[in-house]
């Protein structure tokens, strides 16, 4: 089984530096695959509060569900959450979450149902943010163009609006191509615009 016992939560910043150290041997996946969880819901997850220690039971609790309740070898590589990026099985290894496409393809599932929550604003703007993160981030560590990102609806057999229709294909794209990893502030420049904060106040 390539499930985590240990979960690991990332903001985008320290997801980029884990995925860096990472081996692409002798799996290498082609391609990225896109959903939703539907269920946790972005109500549902907010529902017992966020930061690592939630997010870290809430992963564990859904590879107990794939694994233990399911049968499945492996599941979703990253949770993508409205506060950090959450590896639940490795990402070096083969995955399950499209029939279609787990022998090539990382999954990547946003917390959220996006048939019925919104994309653009609120947590699912905040999960949308961290996606685009981590699949530039995969992507450019793959060397492979975002233009091959799949959606899970693409995989007919499975037959799941994944990941809902307030996702748009070309935006998400448009995003993970003009995506570009933050610049650390340095101490002097930090204080600085804490001193702007601060007279404005």
């Amino acid at each position: 089984m390539t499930f985590l016992t240990q979960p690991l939560g990332f903001t985008p910043g320290e997801f980029k530096t884990y995925v860096a150290g990472l081996k692409w041997a002798p799996w290498r996946p082609q391609f990225i695959v896109l959903h939703n969880t539907a269920e946790p819901n972005l109500a549902q997850w907010a529902h017992f509060g966020l930061g690592r220690q939630a997010g870290e039971k809430r992963i564990r609790n859904l590879n107990h569900y794939y694994g233990h309740e399911l049968g499945w070898s492996s599941g979703p590589h990253l949770f993508v959450a409205p506060d950090l990026i959450w590896v639940a099985c490795d990402l070096t290894a083969r995955g399950v979450h499209a029939s279609c496409y787990n022998n090539v393809s990382i999954g990547v599932e946003m917390v959220g149902d996006y048939s019925r929550e919104a994309f653009d604003a609120g947590d699912g703007a905040r999960v949308r943010n961290n996606a685009v993160a981590a699949l530039a981030i995969l992507h450019k560590a793959l060397d492979i163009e975002p233009a091959t990102l799949h959606f899970h609806k693409e995989c007919l057999r499975d037959r799941h609006d994944c990941p809902g229709h307030n996702v748009d294909k070309q935006d998400v794209n448009r995003r993970v191509r003009n995506w570009s990893a933050p610049t650390p502030a340095t101490p002097a420049l930090a204080a600085h615009v804490e001193a702007v904060k601060g007279a404005g106040a």
